[in-house]
């Protein structure tokens, strides 16, 4: 199962991140940080890790 975290994009303006199955990285890449830090409300999603999350999701099928 995959979570999201919400974290920073390139900008610094907060999106949704898909973490790896190991939760300490996105699948964009970006290293995942003190959650304590991070809770903003947002509907953007990081488009790089939905991208990756789609593909893993249809490689699975």
């Amino acid at each position: 199962m995959h979570e999201m975290w919400c974290g920073a994009d390139t900008s610094g303006e907060p999106v949704w991140h898909v973490l790896t199955p190991g939760k300490d990285a996105t699948l964009c890449g970006v290293e995942k940080q003190d959650e304590s830090r991070r809770r903003h409300a947002t509907d953007r999603h990081c488009l790089s890790c939905m991208e990756s999350f789609q593909a893993a999701m249809q490689a699975s099928r």
